[in-house]
């Protein structure tokens, strides 16, 4: 290729770049406006915000940063249905982000979501009712291996944890109530979308679901490996595999802040020992 056409094609790239900056999409445009809002924001308070069509309410709007960028910029969950109104469960629904975000995409859609912590969970009904997202169940509950009742860590905006499987900060131990994922997916035909962000649960989670695994046509999962010496997304990637789904790795994202919880770093100090790994999972 000659020099010339090198360089128009750069110089097209560099203008389709600054046309980008200067006129963002409105979903980037809404993103920078609630990043120079979050900065001036208090941590753990809980207020409105109008993004888009929303108005948004949140229990810590800087954690909403990251959120909005990873569903409403990168599209981190579009996915393609075959019906005009899949079913899908939210596992891990946080404020409802990401249930908003397939209600835009599939108006149609009959959505459950599963948030465990109680105060979260209210947040999360309240933008479901507030932006008119119909045929969205809420249940308060943590999906798990047996129905009751767990001990939950609340930290109070986008990490709270079930204990046994918590790793960073938690403002607070509440009992919540527990739904077995099994059974749900027992009263299930098709299930078209499972999402499942648990932080770290998961693997528990899908172990005791993989007989009912059939049913779900797509999956989305975030593999939380916190835990020094245990390292379990190599056999949930083959309970995966085994259940009859083709699946591929999206991204890790490290979690720096979990790095304490190893007795000794590796000599690579570029290393995060915790990191999330996202992974969709598909029905040929």
């Amino acid at each position: 290729m000659s020099p010339l056409m090198l360089g128009l094609i750069a110089g097209r790239r560099w203008g389709g770049r600054i046309r980008r900056h200067l006129f963002p999409q409105r979903e980037v445009a809404a993103w920078r406006a609630l990043c120079k809002v979050a900065w001036r924001t208090p941590r753990y308070q809980q207020g409105t915000i109008r993004l888009l069509d929303y108005d948004l309410a949140y229990a810590d709007l800087l954690s909403v940063v990251p959120q909005w960028e990873d569903v409403f910029v990168r599209e981190t969950h579009a996915f393609s249905a075959t019906e005009k109104s899949p079913r899908i469960i939210d596992c891990g629904a946080n404020i409802g982000i990401v249930t908003l975000y397939l209600k835009r995409a599939y108006p149609s859609a009959r959505i459950t979501a599963f948030e465990a912590d109680p105060v979260i969970a209210g947040v999360l009904e309240r933008n479901m009712q507030t932006n008119r997202a119909t045929d969205v169940e809420v249940r308060q509950a943590a999906v798990w291996d047996e129905n009751g009742e767990t001990t939950f860590a609340a930290e109070g905006a986008d990490s709270g944890s079930l204990s046994e499987e918590y790793r960073g900060r938690a403002t607070s131990e509440i009992i919540v109530p527990t739904v077995r994922l099994r059974d749900v997916l027992a009263e299930e035909t098709t299930v078209d979308l499972l999402k499942l962000d648990i932080e770290g649960a998961e693997h528990r989670v899908l172990a005791d679901c993989e007989p009912e695994l059939g049913k779900v046509r797509c999956m989305e999962l975030e593999l939380h490996e916190l835990t020094p010496g245990s390292r379990r997304v190599p056999a949930t990637l083959a309970l995966i595999a085994r259940a009859g789904f083709s699946y591929a790795h999206a991204e890790t994202i490290p979690v720096p802040g979990r790095d304490a919880a190893f007795s000794a770093m590796p000599p690579f100090p570029r290393c995060h020992p915790a990191w999330v790994e996202r992974v969709y999972a598909w029905r040929e």
